[in-house]
């Protein structure tokens, strides 16, 4: 009973033990889920924070986007502000600039009209007129720049004889050229077409830009100008296309390539990457003093606007070749001629059997209504003028005009508002109105329009552009002067190498003529070339030449020629 005793004590203990074994290892397990969840609870608590921290970045940058948002609409507002105040910045500045440009042409082109001009006051208009034209054309270059800066250069397309744009061109530069020694060149392919439509005005700006370039800096041989055409399909015959396509384009559509090339100085390659931008000049065109660096960033812009672009070859001392293609239209003989303005300068008068044309000018400025009168009744034009929209429509209602040639800008009643008040009664639809303004902006030729304008004309304007208009609207003819003799100044110089020839002076004498030129000292220049007249005097005359015109650029570039030259 004893040993049974004991084994039942054992029994029992070892029950116990394994009972609490148990049950430590169940609290055991208990810690370790209770940790377990304490450290999910801690790890939870953790991802709120953060998830609230994320939350508070979250709508901080909501309210920083808001704020960028409002600050973007702000700056888009005051960019549309700047904008408008930049376009009225730039009518105004054109108008102030262009406007007293045409009163000075204008008059010079009056006073040139006189048959007893004596030659010497003739040479000193076509000085005048001369450097009007240059600064017109540095003006045109900044309001250009600045249009393009604003995107307001818009393409006006008319009907234009190509063939006719290329002659004159040549004409245009044809003296120039022959006053330097240089051989000028035009190339014109049979399968240019003469009659397009396009911008006659945009094309021609490039064209004389590039060659003027290359008339500035080529001192001897040729300067070429050379146009084609590229056709796909169909046939060119008796001056218009026969159908088919050019150059993938739709039929009727056409894509002229142009050339310019000179044996002139030429450029590095590492200029040529500078070469179309803004206010950028190569080391030539710096030392020529000369121009803005705009023209070439502007002739760009101008072919890439007509679908082309620009491409230039160059080498030092080898010359230089600018290539650019634009698209153009075809258009039909008529309407190519009758957008075109008499060319001859010298026109006397009315031609016999024609009606007594009435004419209005209506212009804020005395100067210009003073000009465009006096043009007028020299033709045997009958004139009068307004000052003001009131004015006009005044006028118009009591004395019937043919033509009214009517300024936008004027006081108490605008252009657009008279041209509208005009063309608003039946018989006003028989009244022809033409736009005047000098603003650079062409959006002004569709607002005229809109207006009831039959047509627009830019200060400054020449005699050919009024009387064209005369011709084109009112079917007037006109009786045609041979022109008078050129001055002297404007002759053609005898195609002489003047820089070989420059080049072969006494150093001596190089440098004296450099330092009269340097001064501006007309006086000085003639002591110097009295001294080597009786050697050379071709050379001596050419120079004088220079002189009277008041080119002394030219003149400092001749006379340091050999300096000049690129190694």
């Amino acid at each position: 009973m004893q040993v049974v005793g004991i084994s039942a004590s054992v029994v029992v203990g070892t029950l116990l033990l394994v009972a609490l074994w148990a049950l430590r290892r169940r609290l055991h397990a208990r810690e370790l889920e209770l940790e377990q969840k304490a450290r999910e609870l801690e790890r939870r608590a953790q991802e709120l924070s953060v998830s609230r921290a994320a939350e508070q970045r979250l709508g901080e940058e909501l309210a920083e986007a808001r704020r960028a948002e409002d600050e973007a609409r702000r700056a888009r507002e005051e960019a549309v502000t700047a904008s408008r105040a930049k376009s009225a910045f730039l009518a105004n500045m054109s108008h102030e600039l262009r406007t007293p440009l045409n009163s000075i042409l204008g008059f010079a082109q009056l006073v040139e009209r006189d048959p007893s001009l004596a030659d010497r006051h003739r040479e000193n208009l076509a000085v005048i007129c001369k450097s009007g034209e240059h600064l017109l054309g540095l003006v045109n270059d900044i309001l250009e720049m600045a249009k393009i800066e604003a995107g307001r250069m818009t393409l006006v397309d008319t009907d234009f004889d190509l063939h006719e744009t290329l002659s004159g061109l040549s004409e245009m530069f044809a003296v120039e050229a022959q006053k330097r020694g240089l051989t000028l060149t035009v190339e014109r392919e049979q399968d240019v077409p003469r009659h397009v439509h396009g911008d006659e005005g945009k094309l021609r700006q490039v064209l004389i830009n590039l060659l003027g370039n290359a008339l500035k800096f080529t001192p001897r041989g040729s300067i070429t100008l050379r146009a084609s055409a590229r056709r796909s399909t169909g046939t060119y015959e008796g001056g218009a296309y026969d159908g088919g396509a050019h150059d993938g384009a739709a039929a009727g559509r056409v894509r002229v390539s142009f050339e310019v090339a000179d044996t002139g100085r030429g450029m590095a390659r590492e200029e040529l990457a500078e070469l179309f931008e803004a206010f950028a000049q190569t080391a030539t065109g710096r030392r020529s003093r000369e121009g803005t660096g705009l023209g070439l960033h502007i002739s760009r812009r101008i072919v890439r606007l007509m679908g082309g672009d620009i491409r230039v070859e160059s080498q030092v001392g080898r010359g230089t070749t600018l290539r650019f293609d634009v698209r153009l239209s075809l258009a039909d003989a008529a309407g190519a001629r009758a957008g075109g303005a008499p060319r001859a300068l010298r026109v006397v008068g009315l031609s016999s059997g024609q009606p007594r044309y009435r004419v209005l000018v209506v212009d804020d400025r005395w100067d210009v209504r003073h000009c465009l009168l006096k043009l007028l009744d020299s033709v045997g034009v009958e004139a009068r003028s307004a000052t003001n929209g009131l004015g006009a429509v005044a006028q118009w209602e009591t004395w019937a005009p043919h033509l009214v040639l009517l300024d936008l800008r004027m006081p108490l009643l605008d252009g657009y508002e008279a041209a509208s008040r005009i063309k608003a009664s039946p018989r006003g639809h028989e009244t022809v109105v033409v736009a005047m303004t000098a603003s650079a902006f062409e959006q002004n030729r569709a607002l005229a329009a809109e207006a009831g304008c039959d047509d627009f004309v830019s200060k400054p304007f020449r005699d050919a552009d009024i009387l064209g208009l005369l011709t084109k609207h009112l079917g007037a003819r006109f009786e045609v002067e041979e022109r008078p003799s050129e001055p002297r100044s404007a002759q053609a110089a005898p195609a002489v190498d003047l820089a070989r020839a420059a080049a072969g002076l006494p150093p001596s004498l190089r440098k004296d003529l450099r330092r009269a030129a340097t001064r501006l000292d007309a006086k000085a220049v003639q002591a110097t070339l009295d001294r080597f007249r009786p050697e050379d005097a071709e050379l001596a005359g050419a120079v004088a030449e220079l002189a009277r015109g008041y080119r002394f650029d030219s003149i400092l570039a001749l006379s340091s020629a050999e300096e000049e030259e690129p190694s």
